[in-house]
């Protein structure tokens, strides 16, 4: 039976659910603005065969909120729902911002981790401009007003405009120095990779992003682009579902080998 379950962090007190399931045991990681209810398909077609973690972010869903929203405080959240939760070697299956945190955390403690799943995000490649970023800091000014309405449905964060502009700013940033984490990766590695809309890069460069993640692929024999969609990032865990789940049964098999443990 799923149990709820709290982690007490600095500034803040992070609640998720704890299913339990067969191993390896999967750890879900957010998209920025979003809570761990966007897995529900995905969680679906998996169909209980795994024990998986899901939860909810500082300042997101049933989460407190805190002071720092930051990349940092984020992936030092996954190492304290890992401890708490007794998680060993979790697949850490991440969407868009919380791909990178994945990858950043398996970079930090790599045995820690037994593998990635990573749906539209951790792309090794900054994608905005200076003219860019001040889009988005623009774009979510003119959301503030709307924001908080947005945060109980699920859609967004409970933050001021700046620290939502700067969760987007930060993991682009972040993404464009990924290059090397993904090179150095000794866990299975699977990127689900998306064509649609970015909701942090309007028209972003899709043969950008192929070519980045081609080339991660093509140094790494560990890192594979199990498949693409051409869904919007926002719409890739529910038309894409199934897609994403078999791009984690295809890591949980790959982490079980004897070569991998």
């Amino acid at each position: 039976m799923s149990r709820e379950f709290t982690v007490e962090a600095p500034d803040t007190r992070l609640r998720g659910v704890d299913t339990p399931g067969a191993e390896p045991p999967l750890l879900f990681l957010n998209g920025g603005f979003a809570t761990r209810r966007s897995w529900r398909r995905v969680l679906a077609r998996l169909g209980g065969t795994h024990r998986t973690v899901t939860f909810d972010a500082r300042a997101r869903g049933r989460s407190d909120t805190s002071a720092d929203c930051s990349l940092r405080a984020a992936i030092d959240d996954v190492d304290r729902v890992i401890e708490a939760t007794g998680l060993d070697r979790p697949i850490l299956v991440g969407w868009s911002h919380g791909a990178t945190i994945a990858v950043c955390c398996a970079a930090e403690c790599p045995d820690l981790v037994g593998g990635l799943v990573l749906v539209d995000g951790a792309y090794p490649v900054s994608l905005l401009d200076e003219e860019e970023r001040r889009r988005v800091r623009e774009r979510f000014r003119r959301l503030g007003p709307v924001t908080p309405a947005l945060a109980l449905l699920g859609r967004s964060a409970r933050m001021t405009p700046l620290e939502a502009a700067d969760v987007v700013i930060g993991t682009d940033e972040v993404n464009g120095g990924l290059e090397a984490d993904l090179a150095a990766l000794r866990c299975p590695t699977a990127f689900v990779v998306g064509h649609g809309e970015h909701s942090g890069a309007p028209g972003r460069r899709t043969h950008t992003i192929r070519a980045a993640v081609a080339k991660a692929a093509a140094r790494n024999d560990q890192v594979t682009v199990f498949g693409t969609t051409g869904s919007d990032q926002a719409r890739v865990l529910t038309r894409d579902a199934g897609l994403v789940a078999a791009a984690i049964e295809d890591v949980a098999q790959r982490s079980m080998r004897p070569s991998i443990r």
